[in-house]
């Protein structure tokens, strides 16, 4: 069963992370090795029990995945839906600025239809073009974040 943002918090953040799975299965397929060739460090509501944890997460700079191959490091935000939060783009955009000086690091959302799919790939820089694309409309939750603010995003074409 898949969790939609009209559920509640808890209830989103319990049960498994669909996109989560889908990466480790998609390591595992390209037979990569956890703590040599990849690592899951980012933070995670649903492991995460922490009080006052959207703070950690505002300032806190962390992908969810790193991933080492072929010569270069991949900063990756892992992704079930195709609404790109607006939180995540800036984190995304931040990380990549941060690393544009270095030619082996690659920033972007590997994003996941389903647990068994393949990933589709999107640079950071794609992500700008879809961020600023005028035909893709911002859209909001219905729900407010922490600080009592809209939550916007953007769907990302497929």
């Amino acid at each position: 069963m898949s969790n939609t943002h009209k559920d509640s918090y808890e209830s989103r953040n319990s049960g498994e992370d669909m996109a989560d799975i889908a990466m480790q299965n998609y390591l595992k397929k390209i037979e990569l090795v956890e703590y040599k060739d990849y690592l899951r460090i980012g933070t995670d509501p649903k492991i995460n029990k922490l009080d006052l944890f959207w703070y950690a997460t505002e300032i806190l700079l962390l992908p969810d995945y790193i991933v080492v191959q072929k010569g270069h490091i991949f900063f990756v935000e892992v992704k079930g839906t195709k609404r790109l939060k607006a939180t995540d783009y800036y984190k995304i955009q931040e990380m990549d600025w941060k690393g544009s000086k270095y030619k082996e690091v690659k920033v972007g959302l590997m994003y996941f239809s389903n647990k068994n799919a393949e990933p589709k790939w999107y640079p950071a820089n794609v992500l700008v073009d879809i961020w600023k694309d005028p035909d893709i409309p911002m859209k909001y939750y219905p729900e407010l974040d922490f600080k009592g603010n809209k939550k916007a995003y953007k769907e990302i074409p497929y």
